[in-house]
């Protein structure tokens, strides 16, 4: 009472000695404290100056000073004008720490969302301001925390160690952590939940896996969905919609094939839950005659070779509560991880060829085979980015613009039906599937060559889509099942 009093005090005496009003960016620049006082004696503190209050820009330019008047004076941590970036995810986007934990013992709220709902862990990681990232994990990571796993891997001795992390009756979340002697833990059944801790499915372990074949003749019905990057919630619908699953997650597709064309990992909240379920259904499927194939993304291959810039926060807090670095969940040895350095990054159905980017021209000028290709980004997926750069065949696979798996030039209009038949003609295939490049529905492209299916999932009911190819006839489905038949002659580019 009595700080804010003589504060009060302060600013009316220098109020009148302060002969010329101070605009808002003269505060922000100045280091004078009398400015700052003669201001705030006739402004609101909070008050939104196009984007920013005066906190916000303090603390987007490390005004260290300024921060502790407005702090010492009650201004609201988590004000955000326009519906955007909170103080403290102002000084996190631009590297200012020290103001950044300032905000944080002042009690900001680093779990809050600007406009586009990424929170200040979220901010942290796309700027690549890590040392803030961990000082965020270590003081409000616990905020992050839910039900996740199981995490499995194999160890010495024919050993499986298991991580989980559950939530108890009284809506704790708490670590599981056991290991067991095999090879008896081929017959525990495992089980997922969802963030609130209930069961969402079961489901067996199998011995260590070997690489898929890579080409198939065309079954009766094939649905391809991509770029579900940890949308649990639309993957199931989709594939409960389509009666590829029934409502306890098993599958009914009989002889069907499903193809997931890349990019599970990364910005979503429940990416562990889509790659059990993924796993689950594959065995299920050739035990009834029919297929899973989960192709690899550059999503996929950035988690397995170290790249972790659009990793969902709460993963790297769930790997710190074991003690781990969020690396270690997919290492070689882990069960998740062996059985995706496994997967392929082509695969051709029929006269289709499936890859999560697309075929450049100077990728195509390398006539790689499919085997090569699949061969390849196995044999590298671990490899220091060194080797790879001396193996011009495996730098083509893994080039962040014009490999097969980061490729966008179809969909940003970089070359033409004839290009694009030519390169196909190499695989004997009629047509090619993709991801990684978004569009607002799923589309036939080049006369029908390419079918682009890397919808937004997260913007609602009506985007989430699947591609189904039943008796060589073509049609985008949504989570409901409705059909719109694809038409390669009224088929355009909506990016």
């Amino acid at each position: 009472m009595y700080r804010t009093l003589m504060l009060s005090s302060l600013w009316l005496v220098v109020s009148f000695t302060v002969v010329n009003a101070q605009t808002f960016q003269e505060v922000v620049e100045s280091e004078d404290k009398d400015v700052w006082y003669a201001y705030l004696a006739k402004h609101d503190m909070n008050a939104c100056h196009e984007d920013l209050s005066l906190l916000s820009a303090a603390a987007k330019t490390g005004n260290i000073p300024l921060l502790k008047v407005l702090l010492r004076a009650g201004a609201n941590v988590d004000q955000s004008c326009s519906g955007k970036e909170t103080p403290l995810m102002l000084a996190t986007a631009y590297s200012q720490n020290h103001a950044a934990k300032m905000l944080l013992r002042s009690g900001a709220d680093p779990m809050h969302q600007d406009a586009l709902q990424r929170n200040t862990f979220d901010l942290a990681l796309e700027n690549e301001n890590f040392p803030l990232f961990n000082h965020l994990i270590r003081t409000d990571g616990h905020s992050l925390a839910e039900p996740d796993g199981p995490f499995l891997f194999r160890q010495e001795g024919n050993r499986l160690a298991h991580l989980q992390i559950v939530k108890s009756k009284k809506n704790k979340i708490r670590t599981v952590t056991a290991a067991l002697e095999g090879p008896f833990y081929y017959n525990k059944v495992w089980k997922c939940h969802d963030k609130d801790g209930e069961e969402l499915f079961s489901f067996n372990i199998r011995k260590k896996p070997e690489p898929v074949p890579a080409e198939f003749a065309s079954p009766e019905k094939l649905l391809a969905i991509s770029d579900i990057e940890g949308n649990f919630d639309a993957f199931a619908n989709l594939l409960k919609g389509n009666e590829v699953i029934n409502d306890d997650y098993e599958w009914t597709y009989g002889r069907g094939h499903l193809v997931l064309v890349g990019d599970f990992f990364d910005r979503g909240p429940q990416v562990t839950e889509a790659l059990w379920l993924v796993y689950k259904l594959e065995a299920e499927a050739e035990k009834a005659g029919g297929r899973v194939h989960f192709i690899l993304g550059n999503h996929e291959t950035m988690n397995l070779r170290g790249d972790f810039r659009y990793v969902e926060p709460k993963y790297f807090v769930h790997a710190s509560l074991f003690n781990l670095q969020y690396a270690h969940l997919y290492a070689p040895n882990s069960i998740l991880g062996e059985w995706l350095r496994t997967k392929n990054t082509m695969v051709k159905i029929g006269e289709t060829l499936f890859c999560h980017g697309g075929i450049s021209q100077d990728f195509a000028k390398r006539q790689l085979s499919i085997k090569r290709v699949n061969d390849l980004t196995r044999k590298y997926i671990d490899a220091d980015p060194v080797r790879v750069r001396n193996d011009d065949a495996a730098k083509a696979i893994f080039n962040t613009s014009k490999g097969i798996l980061w490729y966008r030039g179809y969909v940003q209009k970089k070359t033409n039906s004839e290009k694009v038949a030519k390169s196909l003609d190499f695989y004997e295939a009629r047509n090619i599937v993709v991801g990684h490049t978004p569009v607002n529905e799923i589309s036939q492209l080049y006369d029908g060559r390419v079918i682009a299916i890397d919808v937004p999932h997260n913007m609602g009911e009506e985007h989430q889509q699947a591609l189904l190819i039943e008796y060589n006839q073509m049609y985008a489905v949504g989570m409901h099942g409705k059909r719109r038949l694809l038409n390669a002659s009224t088929a355009k580019i909506t990016p």
